[in-house]
């Protein structure tokens, strides 16, 4: 799941932690819908949400 979400353009970096099965990513949100990050997951076999942080 790491590598298919860093492939994707504007994704700047992630972080996975499979025992708390938590993935954070950090992006460009004028360049990838979050809904893209869910549907990416998703088709991998990870089915997801999402919680905004802003930095």
């Amino acid at each position: 799941m790491r590598n298919v979400l860093r492939a994707l353009k504007g994704v700047h970096h992630v972080e996975v932690d499979l025992d708390e099965k938590i993935a954070t990513v950090v992006y460009a949100a004028n360049e990838i819908e979050p809904s893209l990050l869910i549907k990416t997951t998703t088709n991998v076999g990870y089915p997801s949400s999402i919680k905004v942080t802003e930095i």
